[in-house]
């Protein structure tokens, strides 16, 4: 190989060799042509293409010589035109057949005027790169890109991505129809500060942010761009070749109608439940209705059956006490019958208490009801009582609430309910205690809550109230629920009859009232009966 002169450019001889070098080793189509088009010198890979053993013997033809006429003319202009305006064509792309199996191959080409060492246009010359790989690879990629286009634009999922300053790059039509937007151009380069309210724009940037500094994908995230409008989108980071972050990638689901379906779903269920306490509790009521109509049924019973004890009873004890006073107006020579006779008389007149209790248990209806002022009648059943209180000395203490509202009552009916529950009061507490009488008047809340449930008292309904408290020993808690059955009592044999409290009940009953009894925290009973105060 020559070497350089001293100068350091090669010589004529040098450049040839390189040249023709370059011809015979370039895998690129490589050729010289004149201001005829016909060629003057080509590369050996471009003679291998034209099926030539040597190069030159393409020396003096033309494309036409190895083309089509419609390729051959393509080219023919092209150097024409070149020749003419002394502009090259660079990086033509064009499409040709292969000689050994004819499968169309693409070639990358660049021509440019031929001039001598004078600046003469002496024709043209050109190379052509084999770029069938790359042009399939882009073709593969064109298709995909379509292909995934396609997806894209026909999923009713909305799918867009964003650059690392939260500035749109891509949209599919789903998206851009969301946004009220009808083309691509609408949405590319905005940020959702320029799509979206504030508070929302502020919420999806925070999390695009989140996503971008982190690298970290944020999946199914509920979002709510709008009132009434619900998303499930999922970001995902987008990384360059060096792990940068770029930007990111999103796809949201609209989710409204599921998120008011599963709205609508919670409500019914709530709906439900609600209807299932109000049934429960209806049905607990009906329970207690069914359990007072049996009582009733039994009451009836019992009363009918009391009244015929009485009657029977009555009778026989007014004939043992005629023979008791006539008895006692004779003299005896033994002592002890003054006293057998007296024991006889005490038991008679509780036999016949018995028998009056009774009486008033089985026909207590006959009742005259006028407007009546609770305070008086209380005071008066006080009076009528102080015999028993004033001898167990009992401490009588009273609050009575002034300016009470009237209550329809039969008042010797009350007076006697008063009297009993008093008198029961004084026994629980032996010798001495104090017994409590207030009265006052409340506002019906709702039915059990301050009021008894038994649906006597409308809620909003005046009531006017007796408290009656003892300090007494109370009742077993046990024995709360039978206070009022017929014949049952706490008090030792001979001491009660157990018709006090069923009689009283009944009275309170026959008024529309209720009678509440319990047990105090500080010891002692409390008895309560309220009334429906008058309206007019």
């Amino acid at each position: 190989m020559p070497s350089l002169p001293p100068g350091g450019a090669p010589d004529p001889d040098s450049e040839r060799l390189f040249l023709h070098a370059m011809l015979d080793s370039s895998p690129d189509h490589i050729y010289f042509k004149d201001t005829q088009s016909r060629f003057l010198c080509i590369s050996r890979a471009l003679a291998r293409y034209f099926g030539l053993a040597d190069p030159s013997e393409a020396l003096g033809k033309t494309d036409f010589d190895f083309h089509s006429p419609e390729k051959a003319e393509i080219r023919f202009e092209d150097e024409r035109r070149i020749m003419e305006t002394h502009t090259p064509i660079v990086d033509k792309v064009e499409r040709q057949t292969a000689r050994e199996d004819g499968h169309p191959i693409w070639v990358l080409t660049s021509k440019s005027p031929l001039c001598d060492c004078q600046g003469r246009l002496v024709g043209t010359f050109g190379i052509s790169r084999d770029i069938t790989m790359l042009k399939t690879m882009e073709d593969a990629l064109g298709s995909e890109r379509n292909l995934l286009r396609t997806v894209i634009d026909n999923v009713p999922d909305f799918i867009f991505a964003k650059d690392a300053d939260g500035r749109y790059t891509l949209n599919n039509e789903a998206h851009i129809r969301f946004l009220g937007k009808s083309s691509p151009e609408d949405v590319e380069g905005k940020t959702v500060f320029d799509l979206f309210p504030p508070e929302s724009a502020k919420a999806a940037h925070a999390d695009d942010r989140i996503v971008m500094e982190s690298g970290q994908p944020v999946l199914d995230r509920l979002e709510s761009p709008a009132p009434g409008r619900w998303l499930l989108t999922s970001k995902i980071p987008v990384f360059d070749v060096h792990g940068t972050v770029t930007g990111l990638v999103a796809i949201s689901r609209d989710i409204t109608e599921q998120k008011q379906a599963q709205e609508q779903l919670e409500k019914a269920n709530a709906d439900l439940r609600q209807s299932r306490e109000k049934l429960l509790h209806a049905l607990e009521e009906l329970r207690a209705v069914q359990l007072q109509l049996v009582e009733a049924e039994k009451m009836k019973l019992v009363g009918r059956l009391a009244a015929g004890v009485a009657h029977e009873v009555k009778n026989p004890l007014a004939i043992i006490g005629m023979g008791l006073d006539y008895l006692n107006g004779q003299k005896f020579d033994d002592p002890n019958v003054p006293v057998v006779l007296a024991e006889i008389g005490n038991a008679v007149q509780r036999a016949d208490r018995v028998v009056r209790e009774l009486l008033d248990f089985s026909a207590p209806k006959k009742m005259g009801r006028a407007p009546e002022d609770v305070n008086r009648i209380v005071r008066n059943a006080l009076v009528l009582a102080r015999g028993d209180l004033g001898a167990r000395k009992i401490a009588v203490v009273e609050e009575l609430t002034s300016d009470l509202p009237l209550v329809r009552l039969d008042a010797m009916k009350i007076e006697q309910a008063l009297v009993n529950l008093f008198s029961n009061a004084a026994q629980a507490m032996g010798a001495g205690g104090r017994l409590t009488v207030r009265t006052g008047c409340r506002q019906v809340t709702g039915i059990g809550e301050n009021v008894a449930h038994s649906g006597r008292f409308l809620p909003g309904a005046r009531v006017v109230a007796i408290e009656i408290l003892d300090t007494g020993t109370g009742i077993p808690e046990a024995d709360l629920g039978r206070v009022f059955e017929p014949f049952f009592t706490t008090k030792p044999t001979g001491k009660g009859t157990g018709l006090g409290l069923t009689v009283t009940k009944t009275i309170i009953d026959l008024h529309g009232g209720e009678i509440e009894i319990g047990n105090r925290p500080e010891g002692g009973a409390c008895v309560t009966l309220l009334f429906n105060a008058e309206t007019h």
